[in-house]
């Protein structure tokens, strides 16, 4: 009989959503012998199938206590149920890895204090790191805090890298440029940030820094934010009215991952300031299309920039505008750009499946 790997799907948005579908796809070539089964929602069966061999359809919500009781009665005959984030079955009772991709819930001084944080995030999380046989992080930033925090025995701990989907690499610099121009409407040169504008994106500290910017050269490039995030963004909005740049930002909720290449291959630069990320793939997307990076020395920023960008402290506005101010129209932007597209081939896609695949299969012929 077949040993059969189950994978808890149901969350495919954002970063996670990503690295699901990649490790999917990837699994399904190099995973032999394996049955691969998909937990998702009915309306994810036709996106999920090309890559399992059975869908099974789950419509209770992602920390839902619904789904903790019939997640472990959907997946009854599994070898081995993969969760690529902290909301495992706790009641399953056979073989379980996990994803922890970090604990900002329990770091960022935002969601820290927060009774979600306290009652349900820092609960599931150790109760993930005892019931798990092995835990998958994303950087050993991450490894180093889930140990600090939560008590885990650092040798069940393996580090697989992200990596930038194979889309992301440098576009010619007229075509992104039209691309962005045609598409959004973007005519000057820009700073970009992507990602949602949550707490711990540190977004307020970038805004003073680009009205520091602002104040000292007259013809300062936009800022674009390319995600959105309902709960934080009337805040921002209100914090850029006071500081008198809201004329110079530019909101955008979501672009293609084509377009997105092309904002990457025609940014000016783009700026990850975030307090806490276990791993913060912006930078190495944007290092894979030639766009200069400029991030905040914190979290695993350091550790995934590897030396290839310019680092700033994220409770410094004025280090930010400062970095930011270097890189315009700078010979610097050259060097970045060449430094970063070597670091971004340092994250292969096949690297991170194989190494997935590895430690599955351990588990299942255990």
């Amino acid at each position: 009989m077949r040993p059969v790997l189950a994978f808890d799907a149901r969350f495919l948005a954002t970063g996670i959503g990503r690295y699901t579908e990649q490790l999917l796809e990837g699994l399904r070539k190099t995973l032999c012998g394996v049955d691969l089964w998909c937990i998702s929602h009915p309306r994810n069966a036709k996106r999920l199938m090309v890559n399992a061999d059975r869908f099974i359809p789950c419509s209770e919500a992602m920390y839902s206590p619904a789904a903790q009781f019939s997640i472990p009665a959907r997946v009854r005959g599994a070898t081995l149920l993969h969760c690529p984030h902290y909301d495992i079955p706790v009641l399953y009772r056979n073989p379980l890895s996990v994803t922890i991709h970090d604990i900002t819930h329990l770091l960022d001084p935002a969601f820290r204090n927060t009774l979600k944080s306290r009652l349900f995030a820092k609960l599931l999380l150790q109760t993930a790191v005892k019931k798990a046989q092995r835990i998958i992080t994303i950087s050993q930033y991450s490894k180093q805090m889930i140990v600090e925090h939560l008590g885990a025995d650092e040798e069940k701990i393996d580090v697989i890298y992200r990596y930038a989907s194979p889309i992301f690499t440098p576009m010619p610099i007229d075509e992104a440029k039209k691309a962005v121009r045609d598409q959004l409407g973007l005519e000057r040169e820009y700073f970009l940030f992507v990602g949602r504008p949550k707490e711990n994106k540190n977004l307020p500290v970038l805004f003073k820094a680009f009205a520091l910017l602002r104040s000292r050269i007259r013809d300062v490039p936009q800022l674009v934010l390319i995600g959105k995030d309902e709960k934080n963004e009337p805040s921002l909005r209100k914090l850029a009215a006071q500081l008198d740049i809201e004329a110079d930002v530019r909101w955008i909720d979501f672009v293609s991952d084509e377009l997105l290449r092309a904002c990457y291959s025609s940014a000016e630069a783009t700026i990850l300031p975030s307090r806490q990320e276990g791993f913060g793939l912006p930078v190495i997307e944007a290092m894979a299309c030639g766009s200069p990076v400029i991030c905040a020395d914190a979290a695993s920023l350091p550790e995934i920039a590897g030396g290839c960008s310019l680092l700033f402290d994220p409770a410094s506005p004025e280090e930010c505008s400062e970095q930011l101010f270097r890189v315009i129209g700078s010979a610097l932007r050259a060097q970045l750009r060449e430094k970063g597209l070597a670091r971004a081939r340092c994250f292969d896609g096949k690297r991170l499946v194989d190494e997935h695949a590895q430690l599955f299969r351990a588990i299942l012929e255990a």
